[in-house]
C-alpha cells in the first residue's frame, strides 16, 4: 500500500527561477525535496493514451502479466466522481492517473508524489520532453483549451502551488452538445509538438509543447448535433489523421496543417483513427475501414455487424485488434482484413498490446488474450469499472474506481 499524499515541503523562494509568469524548476531541486525520479526502476514508458501518437496501443518493449496477476501496489485518490476515468500514462518512473484529480504516483512503490487541482477538467495527459525546462511537460485537454502542466509537479510554497501550470492555449467557445458532456479526447505529442482536438469545438490544433504557441489550427466540418464530435487524432510519418462524427476522415500535413486528403465513410459513428506504417485504420459503428495512408485507396473494409459507439483499434505486428461492441473481439490481418481469430466479447473497449498479450477492459474486468491465438490467459475482476490500461516493465496499470492498481504476474 502506498503512503498517503506527500505534499512538497516548503523551500525558499530563491530556489525557484521565475521567467515572466512561468516557473522554471530543475531536476536537482525535485531530488532535494523528496520527489526524485524512479526511472531506474521503471525503464519502460507508456507516455500517452494508446501508447503513441499513432494510437497503435502497442509498445514492443513493454510487458505485463501473462498469468493470474496479483496487486503489486495500489494507490488511492482523495477525490473521485462521475467524470470518467482516462487511461493512466507512465513516464520517467511516474504513473499519472486521474479521476477527479490528476495524481502522480511512484511507479515502483505507489507512493503519491504530488497532485494537480481541478483535474476533473482534464483529459488523460500526454508526456512530452521539454527543451527549455529541466522537467518535462504534460499536455492535457480541458473545456475549450489545451493546458501544459509541469510534469514534476511544481512547488508548494506557503500553501500555494508554484510552477505547476506552464501555459494555456488556445481558448475555444464551448458549443451545445445534444448528447451531454463527454470525456475530452487526449492530446498526442510528436517531436516537441502537441496535436489535439480543442474540446467542445470543431478545431484541431498543433501547439509548441514548451510554450503552447499555436502553430496551426484547422476547423473540421461535421454534423451540428454534437459539439464533441472530433476524436483523438492519430499522427504518423508527417500526417495528422482526424475523424469527425458522423462520416468524416481528414488528413493534414503535420508541419503546416495543409489538408492532404479527405473522405466521407458510408457508415455513421466514425471513431478515433489508428495510424500504421502505410495505412490508417478507422473503426466505425458496424465495422472497420482501412485506407492507404496517402488516401489513394481503401485497402480493405470489413462489416463486423457491430454496434460500436466508442473505442478504437490497436495494431501490433501486422494485426488489427478491435471489439465490435456487439459480440466479439477480433484479430484481423492488417494487409488483407482477413480474420485471424475472434472471441466472445460484447463490451466497447480499446485494446492495448504488449509482449504477445492483448489486454482489454470489460467493465469490472481486465481480460488478457494471447495475441497469436486468442486464447484467454486470465480475467482479473474488481468491484469497480476499469479504465483502459497502460503497460510497463512487467506491470499493468489501470484506474479502478477510487484507486490506481499496479498488477504484476504471480510469482
Amino acid at each position: 500500500m502506498p503512503s498517503r499524499r506527500r505534499l512538497l515541503a516548503g523551500v525558499g523562494v530563491g530556489a525557484v527561477g521565475i521567467t515572466g509568469s512561468e516557473s522554471v524548476l530543475d531536476d536537482g531541486l525535485r531530488t532535494s525535496i523528496g520527489i526524485a525520479s524512479a526511472a531506474e526502476s521503471a525503464e519502460v514508458d507508456w507516455p500517452m493514451a494508446r501508447y503513441d501518437a499513432a494510437g497503435t496501443g502497442f509498445n514492443p518493449d513493454a510487458s505485463g502479466p501473462k498469468g493470474e496477476p496479483r496487486i503489486a501496489w495500489e494507490g488511492t485518490f482523495d477525490r473521485t466522481g462521475g467524470f470518467g476515468m482516462g487511461p493512466p500514462i507512465l513516464a520517467d518512473g511516474t504513473v499519472y492517473a486521474s479521476t477527479e484529480e490528476l495524481v502522480a504516483f511512484d511507479a515502483t512503490t505507489g507512493d503519491v508524489r504530488f497532485s494537480y487541482g481541478d483535474a476533473h477538467r482534464f483529459s488523460s495527459p500526454a508526456h512530452v520532453p521539454s527543451s527549455i525546462y529541466r522537467t518535462d511537460t504534460l499536455a492535457v485537454a480541458a473545456p475549450g483549451e489545451i493546458v501544459g502542466l509541469n510534469a514534476g509537479g511544481g512547488l508548494k510554497l506557503f500553501g500555494r502551488r508554484v510552477g505547476d501550470e506552464r501555459w494555456k492555449s488556445p481558448v475555444g467557445e464551448s458549443g451545445f452538445d445534444f448528447f451531454g458532456p463527454t470525456e475530452a479526447p487526449p492530446p498526442v505529442t510528436v517531436d516537441g509538438t502537441v496535436y489535439s482536438v480543442v474540446p467542445e469545438t470543431s478545431d484541431v490544433v498543433a501547439l509548441e509543447a514548451d510554450s503552447g504557441r499555436e502553430r496551426w489550427r484547422r476547423t473540421v466540418e461535421y454534423s451540428d448535433i454534437a459539439s464533441e464530435a472530433l476524436r483523438r487524432p492519430a499522427v504518423r510519418d508527417g500526417t495528422v489523421f482526424v475523424t469527425a462524427w458522423p462520416h468524416q476522415l481528414r488528413a493534414f500535413d503535420a508541419e503546416t496543417g495543409d489538408e492532404e486528403w479527405r473522405d466521407e465513410l458510408d457508415e455513421q459513428m466514425v471513431l478515433a483513427p489508428t495510424a500504421t506504417d502505410g495505412a490508417v485504420v478507422v473503426l466505425t459503428r458496424s465495422g472497420v475501414t482501412t485506407y492507404e495512408a496517402d488516401g489513394s485507396d481503401v485497402r480493405w473494409k470489413r462489416d463486423l455487424e457491430g454496434n460500436a459507439t466508442e473505442g478504437a483499434a490497436a495494431v501490433a505486428d501486422g494485426t488489427v485488434f478491435v471489439a465490435d461492441s456487439n459480440q466479439s473481439l477480433h484479430a484481423l490481418d492488417l494487409e488483407t482484413g482477413d480474420e485471424e481469430w475472434s472471441v466472445s466479447f460484447a463490451t466497447p473497449t480499446t485494446p492495448v498490446v504488449a509482449d504477445g498479450v492483448v489486454y482489454v477492459t470489460n467493465g469490472a474486468e481486465i481480460i488478457a488474450f494471447d495475441a497469436e491465438t486468442g486464447d484467454e490467459l486470465f480475467a482479473y475482476e474488481s468491484e469497480w469499472t476499469f479504465s483502459p490500461p497502460a503497460v510497463g516493465d512487467g506491470v499493468l496499470y489501470a484506474v479502478d474506481g477510487d484507486r490506481l492498481l499496479a498488477l504484476e504476474g504471480s510469482a
